[in-house]
């Protein structure tokens, strides 16, 4: 009997391989990410499709989904320090404050004003999903700062600015999060969820991790 266990290995192999040999055609011609090719692979053989492969049966899906995102998501951003210049965050400062400032506000509130529009629910509740929206995700930014397309046609001074955004915006979606979190909270007046959101998360979690940080790094 064939289990479930033996055929996601044997589809991801296959895929792997398959992908290697059409890689450059996928990415230099159609330019398409690695990320978008396994998504649409995963939907095809998943429950939804085909039903080849379903992960509800051998294992708890949001919770595998939850851990491996965030294994993903740790090794993406180190990966983005590790590719930029030397010391580039200090020398470009002045754009990534504007981008991780001004823009990133700027983006957050836009994505839940159309979510709001879109889908007519709360406003708080738009800030809530825009907040995990709006960040750029630094995976998929990969198809266009990294292969021989983007090297070509992508100038390098904005392939930095892109990894360094999205690494680095990756962690500050935590204030955006909490913040529509607190205001949805109903034991908070607006107030105590603002101070709350202040001292918590600015100030213990963000600053404190960028002090240890400093000392240890």
């Amino acid at each position: 009997m064939i289990s479930e266990t033996k055929v996601v290995p044997a589809f991801l192999g296959g895929f792997i391989c398959i992908y290697g040999l059409v890689s450059g055609f996928v990415k230099e011609r159609l330019f398409l990410s690695e990320a978008l090719v396994a998504m649409v692979f995963g939907i095809l053989i998943g429950p939804e499709v085909i039903n080849v492969v379903d992960p509800r049966t051998f294992l708890n899906v949001e919770k595998f989904t939850l851990e491996f995102a965030r294994y993903v998501i740790a090794i993406q951003v180190m990966a983005a320090g590790i590719t930029l210049p030397h010391r580039y965050i200090v020398r470009k400062w002045r754009t990534m404050s504007v981008l991780l400032g001004p823009v990133m506000v700027v983006m957050w509130l836009v994505t839940a004003g159309i979510i709001h529009l879109m889908f007519e629910i709360e406003f708080k509740q738009s800030l809530l999903i825009a907040s995990c929206a709006a960040p750029t995700d630094p995976i998929l930014a990969n198809s266009v700062v990294k292969g021989r397309y983007a090297e070509a046609n992508v100038p390098k001074n904005v392939r930095d600015a892109l990894s360094a955004e999205s690494g680095i915006n990756d962690g500050l979606g935590l204030p955006f999060l909490y913040f529509a979190l607190y205001l949805l909270n109903e034991n908070y007046s607006t107030g105590h969820a603002i101070g709350k959101w202040f001292y918590w998360i600015w100030c213990y979690n963000i600053l404190l991790s960028i002090v240890i940080g400093v000392v240890i790094g």
